[in-house]
């Protein structure tokens, strides 16, 4: 407990008032020193020396990419700073001030995980994979009804009535539209980094975009969510099951007890259900925050000057 508190400590991030940074790297400007698509950790400095591999912010074009390279040489100007794969130094002579930290870790193949994550047939085959287990659960389920009426002495051909069942049925279209909506934002917010236009995020995952990279903290976000719906679609699924199973003893004990049939109310499920409703609107307003700049740099002319 103290040793995990002491590391938390030490990988204060700057968001929170810390000196730990966290970043993707993309391209091969580094290598052989550090593969692309690693994760690396950066911690300001009191200084930096020739040698130290830093990250700092470059301005270029009116725009902002974070740059993790190396410092090759100390002069009057300030550093210079060239990547272990490239002939030509960066531009310009960073100076201390301009350095947002020094490289104090860094481990490859998590980029290949966000990449994969990035991929639409992957996204596609974990809904192919949700539906596959959809079809199973019902397909137990129905199996071991069968098994519970053959025990109970009970016909196998008797089929609820359309409106007991319709009734009886919990509504799992929030889930899976939450479930779109996520996959919906995710494709949005990449298509927004494309063009350079950063969000800040939801509420609930934004200061992900202040630690570590967008790209990859869009991507931390996606798989939370993911994580999260599933989460409250398999807790409902349970709560559903439970349901049934009680409402079917108490009807064996009573017939006054069918008369609860349709009412079968379970908060569990309720807050299930409310938090996927909230999900939805949350997700709605974030693509509005970032949805009119997205559209506007999509169909602007580059061309013209306001572009």
């Amino acid at each position: 407990m103290i040793a995990s508190s002491l590391v938390a400590l030490y990988l204060w991030p700057t968001f929170l008032g810390g000196d730990t940074e966290f970043l993707l790297v993309q391209g091969n400007s580094m290598l052989p020193t550090i593969q692309p698509g690693s994760l690396v950790i950066t911690k300001k400095a009191p200084e930096y020396h020739i040698g130290d591999i830093v990250s700092y912010t470059q301005h270029e074009s009116g725009l902002k990419k974070v740059i993790v390279h190396r410092i090759a040489e100390e002069t009057d100007k300030g550093f210079v700073i060239i990547g272990d794969n490239n002939q030509n130094k960066d531009p310009g002579f960073p100076i201390s001030d301009d350095i947002n930290g020094k490289v104090i870790f860094a481990t490859p193949f998590i980029g290949d995980i966000v990449i994969l994550l990035r991929n639409p047939v992957v996204l596609i085959l974990s809904t192919i994979v949700m539906a596959i287990i959809q079809f199973e659960q019902k397909r137990i389920r129905t199996k071991k009804e069968k098994i519970r009426r053959i025990r109970l002495g009970l016909p196998l051909n008797e089929i609820p009535k359309p409106t007991q069942k319709k009734e009886n049925k919990t509504d799992y279209k929030p889930f899976f539209a939450a479930i779109a909506l996520n996959v919906l934002t995710y494709i949005l917010v990449q298509i927004s980094i494309i063009y350079n236009l950063v969000p800040k995020g939801d509420i609930a995952t934004g200061f992900l975009y202040r630690i570590v990279e967008p790209s990859f903290a869009s991507t931390i976000a996606f798989g939370l969510y993911f994580i999260f719906i599933f989460g409250l679609y398999y807790l409902t699924k349970v709560q559903e099951k439970k349901m049934q199973r009680q409402t079917l003893v108490s009807a064996r004990k009573s017939k006054s007890a069918q008369l609860l049939v349709g009412k079968n109310f379970n908060l569990i499920v309720s807050v299930s259900q409310f938090l996927c409703v909230v999900f939805i609107i949350m997700s709605f307003m974030h693509i509005m925050a970032f949805g009119s700049d997205l559209v506007q740099a999509v169909t602007c002319d580059p061309t013209q000057e306001l572009c």
